[in-house]
C-alpha cells in the first residue's frame, strides 16, 4: 500500500477513535463539558476585560433604550425612549461588544458581551450597581474575524450571567433548575461563577453570578434524548396565536410555526366541551402534558409568582419529535409567594382555584379530573422525594458551605459592584429560605 495512503489511513482512524475534546483545544472543543463548565461543588472564577472604550459603547446604548444614564432613576432631559418601548423597562435587546475573557491559564478573544435582562437589568441601571446581567457568544464576532469561527466555551456557544438580583441568598435559581429535573422537567444547568470585570478604570470583584446554560443549545438534546426543532422563548397566555408573542430562539430563517399552532388550536378547541377525550388525545399529541403538570406541583410548591399563571413570560417552548415541552425559566424570584411592585403579585395556591380561563393552559387542564389527580399525586411525589426538610436541609448546607468562603473575610463583593448591602445578608437569606421552605412542606403536605 502506498505510504501516503496508509499514513491518511491511521490519522482518520485515530481522529474516529478520539473524542473530539481530546483534539480541540478548550476554546474550540465540539464537544459540551458539562462536568467543568457546570460544577456542582466548586465556584470558578472568570475574568472580562471590557475597557473603557466599550464600556462607553455600553452606555450610549443602554441611554437610548431606558432614556436615563447609569446611575440615575430620572429620565434624561430630551430624551425619549424608542416608540413603543415599555414603561420602566429596557427596550429590545442591548448591542453586542467585543470582549477578551479569562479563566484560568485559558483566553478567549473577541468575545461577544452584551447586557440581558428586564427587571434585574433595570434595576440595576438604575442604581447603578455595576453586578449588571449579561450574556457572553462566544462565536459573535467570527464572520468579520475568521480566527475565531467556531469558538466554543469547553463546547459552549452561549452562556447567560445571572448577578442573583433579587436574591440575597444566591440559591433558588441553582435549587430550582435542580428540583425540576429531578422531577421530569428540563430546566438549565446553573453554576457559580466568581466574576472580574474591567469597565475601563482596572478590575473589579463582580462577585458570585450564576451561570446559566442557554435553552436551545445542547440542553434539549441532552436532557431529553431527541432531536431538537423549533424553540420558542413566548410572551404569551397561550389564548391564541400572534406571531410576534413567539420569539424564535432558532429557525429563524424558516417562518413555520405550525407546531406551537397546532398546540393553542388543540388547547382551545371547543372539543374540550363536546368530545373531551378526543380533546385530550389531539392536546396530548403535540404537548407532553404531564410533564406540564410535573412542572405545576414543583413549581406551586416552591411558589414562584413571577411564571406563567401571573404573568407571561419566564417559560420556553421545545419541538422534540413533533411534541411541545414546557421549559422555565429565569427562577431568581422564586421561593416567594408574592413580589413585584408593592407586593401586587400573588404565587398560585395548590389547587390553583384562582386560576381563569385567561390562562388556558393551566386552567382547562387542571380542569380534567384525571389531569388534576396527576397533579396531586406529582406533589406528593415531589415532598417525599425531594421537597422536605431533610432532603432540601442537606441540599442548602451543602451549598453553604460553598459559597461561605466569597463572602467572608475580606475582598468580598460590595457596592458598587454587588447588589449586597453587607455580606452578612447572604446567611440571613439563606436561614430565611430554609424556614420558608419548611413552610411550603407544610402546605403542600396538607395539600
Amino acid at each position: 500500500m502506498n505510504g501516503k495512503i496508509l499514513l491518511c489511513l491511521l490519522i482518520v482512524v485515530f481522529i474516529g477513535c478520539k473524542n473530539d475534546a481530546d483534539i480541540f483545544p478548550a476554546q474550540f472543543s465540539k464537544t459540551p463539558d458539562y462536568a467543568w463548565v457546570f460544577p456542582e461543588d466548586q465556584v470558578r472564577t472568570i475574568t472580562i476585560q471590557l475597557g473603557q472604550e466599550n464600556w462607553d459603547k455600553i452606555q450610549k446604548d443602554m441611554e437610548w433604550r431606558t432614556a436615563r444614564k447609569f446611575g440615575s432613576a430620572s429620565t434624561i432631559p430630551g430624551v425619549t425612549p424608542p416608540v413603543g418601548a415599555p414603561l420602566d423597562a429596557v427596550y429590545g435587546d442591548p448591542i453586542f461588544v467585543q470582549a477578551q475573557i479569562k479563566q484560568g491559564d485559558l483566553t478567549w478573544k473577541k468575545v461577544g458581551f452584551r447586557l440581558k435582562g428586564n427587571a434585574s437589568l433595570n434595576g440595576s441601571w438604575r442604581s447603578g450597581i455595576y453586578k449588571l446581567p449579561f450574556k457572553l457568544k462566544f462565536d459573535e464576532w467570527e464572520d468579520q474575524n475568521p480566527d475565531i469561527k467556531n469558538q466554543r466555551f469547553y463546547g459552549f456557544q452561549e452562556l447567560s450571567f445571572a448577578p442573583s438580583y433579587g436574591d440575597d441568598s444566591f440559591l433558588r435559581e441553582k435549587l430550582l433548575t435542580q428540583l425540576f429535573r429531578n422531577n421530569g422537567v428540563m430546566a438549565c444547568k446553573v453554576a457559580y461563577y466568581k466574576v472580574v470585570i474591567d469597565f475601563g478604570q482596572g478590575f473589579r470583584n463582580c462577585g458570585v453570578y450564576q451561570v446559566i446554560e442557554t435553552v436551545e443549545e445542547h440542553m434539549i438534546e441532552t436532557q431529553s434524548g431527541k432531536k431538537m426543532g423549533n424553540v420558542y422563548k413566548p410572551e404569551s397566555n397561550m389564548q391564541q396565536f400572534i406571531s410576534s408573542q413567539f420569539e424564535k430562539q432558532n429557525n429563524q430563517t424558516l417562518a413555520d410555526y405550525s407546531d406551537v399552532k397546532q398546540l393553542i388550536t388543540a388547547l382551545n378547541s371547543p372539543l374540550r366541551v363536546s368530545d373531551n377525550a378526543q380533546w385530550k388525545k389531539e392536546l396530548e399529541a403535540i404537548f407532553d402534558v404531564k410533564e406540564f403538570l410535573r412542572y405545576l406541583a414543583v413549581n406551586n410548591t416552591v411558589g414562584n409568582w413571577d411564571s406563567y399563571g401571573v404573568l407571561a413570560h419566564n417559560y420556553f417552548l421545545a419541538n422534540t419529535d413533533g411534541v411541545m415541552h414546557w421549559i422555565p425559566y429565569d427562577l431568581n424570584l422564586s421561593f416567594q409567594m408574592r413580589g413585584g411592585s408593592n407586593n401586587s403579585r400573588f404565587a398560585l395556591s395548590m389547587d390553583m382555584k384562582e386560576v381563569t380561563s385567561q390562562w388556558p393552559l393551566i386552567r382547562y387542564i387542571v380542569n380534567d379530573p384525571a389531569y388534576f389527580a396527576y397533579y396531586k399525586a406529582a406533589v406528593k411525589e415531589f415532598i417525599q422525594k425531594d421537597f422536605n426538610p431533610q432532603v432540601m436541609g442537606a441540599y442548602i448546607q451543602k451549598h453553604r458551605t460553598i459559597l461561605q468562603p466569597y463572602f467572608a473575610g475580606t475582598g468580598v463583593e460590595a457596592p458598587p459592584y454587588s447588589h449586597l448591602r453587607s455580606p452578612q445578608n447572604v446567611e440571613t437569606a439563606i436561614t430565611a429560605l430554609e424556614k420558608y421552605i419548611n413552610e411550603r412542606y407544610q402546605v403542600a403536605l396538607d395539600f
